[in-house]
């Protein structure tokens, strides 16, 4: 859903200090707005730092979700992504009861999100449709509990198929639902 909203501004000048994008006419600022996927940034849920990623990796940032069951959403976006003919990225939300993901059979998904060219071997089989994914803000829902078990900690993984030059840059963080 799309939501058109008009800003007005005292001067020029607040205008240019804001550094809004939009179509300025006489009625002020006109700016349209996908109002599902505004969600606000906290520094301290950041899952995966704005930085390229061009082969299968864990992330390094941890989140202590503590002793209780969160239900959240975690926020992608994605800045660059080659999709080329067969390329796809999968950025996971992983969860584990250990602080150091350190026993693989303690590590669950939690989520998923996957980034794909139309034409991609994913794509096909999954019947994903003729639109490439990628650059914009992308959400998906996440809870950390699985069966009766609590994962308090989580991180993001990214794994990449395809023939890869340059990869996917991305930034990730979790987000109340």
């Amino acid at each position: 859903m799309l939501t058109k909203i008009k800003v007005f501004f005292q001067s020029l000048a607040e205008f240019a200090h804001l550094r809004l994008t939009g179509w300025m006419g006489n009625q002020g600022l006109i700016l349209y707005a996908n109002v599902h996927s505004q969600r606000t940034f906290d520094a301290a849920l950041l899952l995966k730092a704005a930085a390229l990623v061009g082969s299968s990796a864990n992330g390094t940032l941890i989140l202590d979700l503590g002793d209780g069951i969160t239900d959240g959403d975690v926020v992608v976006d994605v800045t660059a992504a080659e999709l080329a003919t067969d390329e796809s990225y999968e950025i996971v939300a992983q969860g584990s009861p250990d602080s150091g993901f350190g026993t693989a059979g303690n590590i669950v998904a939690l989520g998923s999100l996957t980034i794909m060219h139309s034409g991609s071997a994913r794509a096909t089989a999954t019947g994903q449709g003729a639109v490439d994914s990628g650059v914009g803000r992308h959400v998906f829902g996440i809870r950390n509990e699985k069966n009766g078990t609590l994962y308090r900690y989580l991180r993001i993984r990214t794994v990449v198929a395809g023939t890869i030059a340059t990869g996917i840059n991305y930034l990730a963080f979790l987000a109340k639902r």
